[in-house]
């Protein structure tokens, strides 16, 4: 691809990722709020923000084999447009005043759908943006990420609470429409195209190439011990983020203006943690800025165990914002240099089907503990397993990764003992007992 396709390719992609996610935030209220008005209940609720991550458990084994090995463009537009189809169904769901039943029904298909888009985008940008601008790409997504967070809630409240959950809806189902009219503009690669599998071969390798994933991430052990320390932070944040709606708005369900101060001040932190991201990473290493991100967020949950008010949780959440940004950006960033582009869906998929086991848990645990001891405890529990997290970060080899990059020359992890005690992102190519699966996947070599 040219320069100025890489370009354009790269702005279609920004505009897609804002125009999705905007609409994403509003949803986000709407479905929670929704059930908490049915059914007044704190478990209820968090078992809503549960449901939605359940199929990314199971899916996510196999959606990053599906992006490495069908055209990542066509399954982001699908993937977008079978979205909107669900989302207006909830809307319609809205209309006729159903019962809790079929809108977690709803939220558990949208689950089954978006796990294979988070994987053929990672993979999509990986490659169309050249590996020079990809920590910027990622920081700057982290920021767009972190600026809908900070105007998102408002948006959402403001949606929800005089519009209603229907309107909220039907803006989200637009906006996955305008994603998929967005991406379909991206260049249609005609030459040194990578072969793609057939459906059929690639529903019969799902278990070998997911197995080959696995083999890719524990050959690295930097990827394999992101996977487990992320899997416990996935405990942590989501147990308390599932029961906001109910810890500031009550059993009532009423939103006010409090809720969208408390998530803005998340979007806040993001915005300014991405920010500040790249100009640390030429100061500080990659691992050190991890192992930072971990302990800020123990702080973030601390709080509000010693005071739980709006004040408390709007620092909270701003620490919280900007420990995701400080570690998500120099991560994924590492990631994208370790492992060899034609394999990083299925890498992706499984580094996100893992950790979001523990959402569900958490989420549903989180209500649990809020509704038998109340809100300090809850805050104070998820606190004690980040705590253990952050330990886990700085005395493991992914704490001591010096470089966010791969080096041009690097093809395979060789173990000495150089690289045990300052890993770096070394690019891995898949396990040789797998070179039959990959030679499939790719086609041609590149």
């Amino acid at each position: 691809m040219s320069d100025g396709a890489r370009r354009r390719d790269e702005v279609l992609l920004r505009a897609a990722f804002i125009v999705s996610s905007g609409g994403d935030w509003i949803f986000r209220f709407a479905l929670p709020a929704l059930v908490l008005q049915l059914t007044g209940s704190a478990i209820s609720t968090a078992l809503t923000y549960a449901v939605e991550f359940v199929p990314y458990v199971v899916i996510g084994l196999f959606s990053g084999v599906v992006a490495d090995r069908t055209d990542r463009r066509q399954l982001m537009i699908r993937c977008d447009a079978v979205s909107a189809v669900i989302v207006t169904g909830v809307g319609a769901l809205c209309l006729a005043h159903a019962s809790v039943g079929p809108v977690l029904t709803a939220a558990f298909l949208l689950g089954c759908v978006r796990p294979f888009s988070f994987p053929a985008f990672q993979g999509f940008l990986t490659d169309r943006v050249a590996p020079e601008r990809r920590a910027a790409m990622n920081a700057w997504i982290q920021g767009a990420d972190g600026t809908l967070s900070m105007l998102g809630p408002i948006a959402g409240v403001a949606v929800v609470a005089l519009l209603g959950p229907t309107v909220a809806s039907l803006a989200n189902a637009v906006s996955f429409m305008l994603s998929a009219a967005l991406i379909s503009g991206t260049a249609v690669l005609t030459t040194g195209r990578r072969r793609r599998a057939p459906l059929g071969a690639t529903c019969r390798s799902l278990g070998a190439d997911s197995l080959a994933g696995l083999r890719l991430v524990m050959k690295n052990r930097g990827l394999r011990w992101a996977t487990v320390l992320l899997t416990l932070s996935n405990f942590t944040f989501p147990a308390v983020t599932a029961n906001l709606i109910y810890i500031v708005a009550g059993p009532d369900g009423r939103l006010s203006a409090s809720l969208a101060v408390v998530s803005a001040a998340q979007g806040l932190g993001a915005v300014l943690g991405a920010a500040a991201t790249p100009a640390l990473l030429r100061r500080f290493s990659a691992g050190a800025l991890m192992q930072s991100a971990m302990g800020a967020m123990a702080v973030a949950l601390l709080l509000p165990a010693l005071r739980i008010d709006v004040g408390a949780l709007t620092v909270a959440w701003f620490l919280a914002g900007a420990s995701t940004s400080l570690f998500i950006v120099p991560w994924r960033t590492y990631r994208q240099g370790a492992v060899d582009a034609r394999f990083l869906g299925r890498v992706v998929g499984l580094q996100r089907a893992v950790p979001f086991a523990a959402v569900p848990v958490g989420a549903v645990s989180g209500g649990l503990l809020l509704t038998e001891f109340g809100a300090p405890a809850l805050f104070a529990a998820a606190a004690s397993v980040q705590l253990l997290v952050w330990l886990g970060t700085r005395f493991s080899p992914l704490g001591r990764a010096t470089s966010p990059t791969a080096s041009a020359d690097t093809r395979e992890i060789d173990g000495t003992s150089a690289e045990r005690s300052a890993p770096t992102a070394r690019r891995i190519s898949p396990p040789r007992e797998t070179e039959r699966v990959a030679a499939v996947d790719s086609g041609d070599p590149e």
